[in-house]
């Protein structure tokens, strides 16, 4: 999480949080890295300025998953984690069934921590694919003072080795994490 002047970014993990950072950083934003036991992924029941304008980015679901892979891949599974602990696998399509089986849709149940539900929304839900634009749109609508130049100038950042682990579906499941994952969808405008 990060504290800004006038807003709150919450950090969905796997959706853009570490070059949004970077973007902050690049605009001139002053910023308090806030973190809850060494953790930056701290969502909206732990934000310590709940009257401040809060956002956050949302990933479509099978990138997300597809995403998740290769950062495990690239860097290590987390012992700490249950998920990667009960689900790693070397194989993306293994590691996709093992997380269908034990954990169905909890991309969607961890979003509520960091969005709110329908009723009780952030100000602002960003999409990762529209990451510089819905970034600036936020930034804007806060009140904070930016750098924009410096947004949009900022190649990636944290990006996983696609071409050593391309992580493709198969259409089965594919699909099946789509049904999973299908509030997800339909709350946020996918497909």
């Amino acid at each position: 999480m990060l504290i800004l002047p006038k807003s709150c970014f919450l950090h969905v993990a796997k959706t853009g949080g570490s070059w949004v950072k970077k973007a902050i950083i690049a605009s001139g934003i002053e910023y308090e890295d806030y973190r809850v036991d060494g953790n930056p992924h701290v969502g909206l029941s732990g934000c310590p300025v709940p009257d401040k304008f809060k956002f956050a980015f949302v990933r479509h679901p099978v990138d997300l998953y597809r995403s998740y892979w290769q950062f495990k891949m690239t860097h290590e599974w987390d012992v700490k984690n249950q998920l990667d602990m009960e689900c790693k696998s070397d194989d993306f399509n293994d590691f996709i069934r093992k997380v269908l089986d034990k954990y169905p849709g909890c991309f969607g149940d961890s979003l509520i921590d960091f969005v709110g539900d329908r009723e009780n929304e952030i100000e602002f839900v960003g999409k990762y694919e529209n990451l510089v634009e819905d970034l600036i749109l936020m930034l804007r609508d806060a009140g904070e003072v930016f750098d924009e130049g410096a947004i949009r100038n900022l190649p990636a950042y944290n990006v996983s080795d696609k071409t050593r682990f391309p992580a493709i579906y198969t259409a089965n499941l594919e699909e099946e994490v789509r049904r999973t994952e299908i509030n997800v969808m339909q709350r946020f405008g996918y497909d």
